[in-house]
């Protein structure tokens, strides 16, 4: 079995594909009856060689899709939300104590949180602390997992100047500043270009550390020096 995977395996992009590697800093080897053997007459030395064993779930891939650039809606105006422990799941229908405050008929939900069922539907009736979605099939659940569901945008493939991107307000203006950044390069003002760009990361860094939600408590005594 491979130890230090995060070390030893390594990956090439080939176009649309991923060519896999593990790297060996000494004989090429074989598995014979469960043991680690060296192979006589190959090449000492480092080395990369084409995986010669499988690792269940081994490979994870994390990427930026491009999906809902623009929506009708801006984030910071949908306020719709459900959370708790009481949530539960039949086929179509999601019910729970506040799940119909703020919701209305055709809303996108998000649901994270759940065992088997988080992801993104659309609803089509909200009534008595209950939500449907014809079109989903859902695992049923119940009551007990730490369920949040809440309201998303819906996305608009043809957008004009009323729409929104699909991000927060915070890099709604980074996106700005990014843009005046760009245009200043074109027009050969470094100056201007260099100030932009500043400003950009700037929204970008305060954006990640308004994500963090981080509280500081010490006891104080009256003989505390600070």
């Amino acid at each position: 079995m491979s130890y230090d995977t995060h070390k030893t395996w390594l990956y090439k992009l080939e176009g649309r594909d991923i060519h896999l590697y593990q790297y060996i800093d000494g004989v090429a080897t074989d598995t014979l009856a469960g043991y680690k053997i060296a192979l006589p007459g190959e090449y000492y030395g480092n080395q990369l060689i084409y995986p010669n064993e499988d690792i269940t779930n081994g490979l994870r891939f994390e990427y930026t899709a491009l999906i809902e650039p623009f929506v009708d809606e801006a984030w910071e105006d949908l306020t719709a939300i459900a959370s708790g422990t009481d949530i539960s799941f039949s086929t179509t229908v999601l019910t729970g104590a506040g799940t119909n405050d703020g919701f209305a008929l055709g809303d996108r939900i998000r649901i994270i949180g759940s065992a088997s069922n988080d992801g993104d539907y659309t609803s089509t009736n909200e009534d008595n602390n209950t939500l449907t979605f014809p079109s989903a099939t859902f695992t049923a659940e119940t009551a007990g997992e730490s369920i949040t569901v809440y309201q998303i945008p819906d996305e608009d493939t043809t957008p004009d100047e009323t729409n929104h991107v699909n991000l927060n307000r915070m890099l709604s203006l980074a996106v700005v500043d990014f843009i005046k950044s760009q245009l200043a390069d074109i027009q050969g003002d470094i100056q201007k270009k260099e100030y932009y760009i500043k400003e950009f990361w700037k929204k970008v860094g305060d954006n990640e550390s308004n994500k963090r939600k981080i509280s500081v408590t010490f006891p104080i005594s009256p003989f505390a020096v600070k």
